[in-house]
């Protein structure tokens, strides 16, 4: 598939919501990176949302007094860089669209702008909850082959060792915290992917869709943000970027069919064809 809009405009939109967002942040108070630690929540509820840049403007002006912004050095807007892992017939990533429990995933995350990277697994419960381990790398190519990880033999079933890095992405995330620090928060926005074959090099970006995460350790959990969503009528979507990245750098094109509802829905968000 071809890139989802041009490079030029794409910057233009990235510089106008960072803008937007500077200000709007500038009125929510600070939470430090080891006062959110308290937050981490590794065993988890995660709900997920879908939304456009003008419903992210009403939302966050909803909830400007009911929580806190990610600070650090004075920046409350990061970016991270993930290379996502699955087996050479990307089972993880078929697990996920045809919605099999008991799912994992491997991915390697930078956070770029503090120079901290980790090695993580997280494990979809049919439970509904989410489980994530995670240990320091020193560099993104540090793990590579994954031939004596403790980590990766210590939480994965025997099918899942021989691992590959597949996609890589790069965004932007904000992070919120509520006061009462039951929840937490990211909103991601300027997803970029990258395929990382040498015979398949191909890139893809979400311009305009902001994915928005609430976690928290409570099964049903109603207010703070939710409140605010409910009153804007946004309703929770499942959405992986793992996933989306495959489909749209067509690494996959015979599975792609599944996430065919997740296409439509970024359409008419975004009014732009993906």
């Amino acid at each position: 598939m071809s890139a989802i809009s041009s490079l030029p405009r794409i910057k233009t939109d990235v510089q106008r919501m960072k803008s937007y967002l500077k200000n709007i942040l500038s009125e929510f108070s600070p939470i430090s990176l080891e006062e959110m630690d308290k937050v981490s929540f590794f065993h988890r509820i995660d709900t997920k949302f879908v939304l456009n840049a003008d419903k992210l403007k009403l939302l966050l002006s909803e909830i400007k007094d009911d929580y806190s912004v990610l600070e650090i050095d004075g920046k409350r807007c990061f970016s991270y860089s993930t290379i996502y892992y699955d087996t050479p017939d990307l089972r993880m990533y078929i697990d996920h669209i045809r919605g099999k429990l008991n799912r994992f995933k491997v991915r390697h995350r930078e956070y770029v702008d503090t120079g901290m990277a980790y090695l993580e697994i997280k494990f979809k419960k049919n439970s509904g909850r989410t489980f994530k381990w995670r240990e320091p790398e020193k560099s993104k190519n540090s793990h590579s082959g994954f031939t004596d990880n403790l980590l990766l033999k210590k939480h994965l079933p025997p099918h899942f060792k021989n691992l590959n890095p597949i996609i890589k992405n790069d965004f932007h995330r904000i992070t919120l915290v509520d006061k009462k620090h039951t929840q937490r928060v990211t909103i991601d926005f300027d997803i970029l992917y990258y395929t990382l074959e040498e015979k398949n090099k191909n890139k893809s970006k979400l311009s305009d869709l902001i994915i928005i995460e609430i976690k928290s350790d409570k099964t049903k959990e109603k207010n703070g943000i939710q409140k605010a969503l409910n009153k804007l009528r946004i309703k929770k979507s499942g959405f992986s970027k793992y996933c989306m990245g495959v489909a749209l750098t067509d690494l996959n094109k015979q599975k792609t069919g599944a996430l065919k509802p997740r296409f439509i829905k970024i359409n008419k968000l975004t009014n732009k064809p993906v």
